[in-house]
């Protein structure tokens, strides 16, 4: 392998015909675009040469730094090339030159869907640059024909950016012989990120360019393969090496591996249920010293409209399975918030291992025998509450409710001490909907995983106004309901809860 920095981008010219318009074709455009951007990041304008089928050499594969390939159908049609191609890949890796500091020196490039497998089996463990988008809705791909747009900014050019970069850190990273590699980034550095449904691929990239950006490695690092048994094998051994996984979930229930029924998407949950699970229990028995702290962010959007019957029932098994797990967690929150929860998660060590002086909450007092009632309500109800807080106050208890204002990791603070603190808790069901006061009750059985040393004496859920809810789901949850529907407070409505509280 060469180290003059040359780049070789390879490509059928039956891809690169002019777009309708008379714009340049889609190769044409890709290879100015990451000249520029080559040029911007490292100031040495390295060549990108751009090489077609009739120009193709064999013998030349050696003098180049980084070979990019733009795979298509009409590309594979060439057999000697991809036969060269596949062999040089081979060759590459048995001499150990086709990883460089972490990072693949080939580039495979798809600028619509295609599967570069069974042209290139050498080569089908490296991860794909995916130039097109997929409609959630259709399953349809739609490949760029403009380049400049709100889609193409945030796909095509993110995925451009991203890709630069790794050619930059390859141009520039250091034989294996002179030290110094990406594997040697500890357990607490790596971070497992799930590959998604269709429609969370662009938040997929975010949260791994943001994650790269302060350090850590993201695994998979590879192309998950194809077979559920493989599969299964593969993300065992990703999980392994890491501190924390994070799973993102849309409308799009994914893509199904051969052999088996549930998609890759599900199939990632459930391993890095097991491997929690597995992670707890192993915690238990180790030493201080030797415990490898492990937890599961699973990420809901929050904007889903077009959602399956298939995939609402995906959905409320995770957040089920979640409940039960203390080192899992669901949530519902906008991705600038969720970047915020991985980067507490991951600082902290932990997101209960530390104790934290903050404004809204009170110094836990281990002398006061004053019984406390967690009071749990959205922002939405909070003018609502006060009948309700009054009447539980001059009854002789301590209330305390969620604090609304602050800092995002402050307030999930703040609500995971109460939640490990209180006596009884009651959550308020007016304005919220019924997801999040699930969400909440999920919370409530998750208490010990908070800290929590002694089990709740009663948990109630407040109804204010009629409700259309299965309450078989509330009577599952062993929660008290209170009120009724007549939408006014009446000190009647408690007496079943303060009840249990004193007995």
């Amino acid at each position: 392998m060469s180290n003059n920095r040359t780049i070789a981008l390879i490509y059928s010219e039956q891809d690169d015909a002019m777009i309708e318009g008379g714009i340049k074709g889609w190769v044409s455009n890709f290879h100015k675009f990451l000249s520029t951007l080559m040029y911007q990041i490292t100031r040495e304008n390295p060549e990108i040469k751009l090489i077609n089928e009739s120009e193709f050499s064999a013998a030349e594969l050696d003098d180049y730094s980084v070979i990019i390939s733009v795979i298509t159908s009409n590309l594979a049609k060439e057999k000697a090339l991809m036969k060269a191609l596949n062999a040089h890949g081979k060759e590459m890796k048995d001499q150990g030159r086709l990883v460089a500091d972490g990072v693949s020196r080939f580039f495979k490039v798809l600028k619509r869907p295609y599967d570069p497998d069974g042209v290139l089996p050498e080569l089908e463990d490296l991860l794909t640059y995916d130039f097109y988008l997929v409609d959630p809705l259709t399953g349809d791909p739609q490949e760029f024909t403009r380049f400049f747009g709100s889609d193409a900014e945030r796909s095509y050019w993110m995925k451009l950016v991203d890709m630069a970069y790794d050619i930059n850190h390859v141009l520039h990273a250091k034989d294996i012989s002179e030290g110094g590699s990406y594997e040697t980034i500890p357990r607490e550095k790596t971070v497992y990120l799930a590959s998604t449904g269709v429609d969370m691929v662009i938040q997929r990239d975010i949260i791994k360019r943001e994650l790269i950006r302060h350090g850590y490695k993201v695994l998979p690092d590879h192309s998950l393969p194809k077979e559920v048994k493989a599969l299964d094998r593969m993300v065992r051994d990703d999980l392994d090496r890491c501190r924390l996984s994070i799973h993102l979930v849309g409308e799009d229930y994914g893509y199904k591996p051969r052999g088996s029924e549930l998609s890759v998407v599900d199939i990632q949950n459930r391993v890095a249920s097991d491997h929690t699970y597995q992670m707890v229990e192993k915690n238990k028995e180790a030493k201080d010293g030797e415990k490898k702290p492990f937890s599961r962010l699973i990420w809901v959007s929050p904007d889903l409209k077009n959602v399956t019957e298939r995939q609402k029932i995906f959905i409320e098994d995770l957040k089920s399975d979640a409940a039960a797990l203390e080192e899992a967690e669901v949530l519902q929150i906008s991705l600038q918030e969720l970047k915020t929860i991985i980067r507490e998660e991951l600082v902290t060590g932990g997101r209960f291992n530390t104790k934290r002086d903050i404004k809204g909450l009170g110094q836990e007092k281990k002398d006061d025998k004053t019984k406390m009632i967690y009071l749990i309500a959205d922002k939405r109800d909070v003018d609502d509450i006060d009948d309700i807080q009054s009447y539980l106050k001059d009854q002789g208890f301590n209330v305390v409710s969620p604090s609304y204002e602050g800092d995002l990791v402050d307030l999930r603070y703040i609500h995971q001490e109460n939640l490990r603190r209180c006596d009884a808790s009651i959550i308020y069901f007016g304005k919220a909907t019924e997801d999040w006061i699930k969400t909440k009750l999920q919370d409530l059985l998750k208490a010990p995983g908070f800290g929590r040393e002694k089990p709740l004496t009663a948990k109630a859920v407040y109804f204010r106004g009629e409700k259309d809810v299965d309450m078989e789901h509330y009577k599952k949850n062993k929660a008290m309901v209170l009120g009724n529907n007549g939408g006014s407070f009446n000190p009647e409505h408690l007496k079943p809860f303060l009840t249990k509280i004193e007995s």
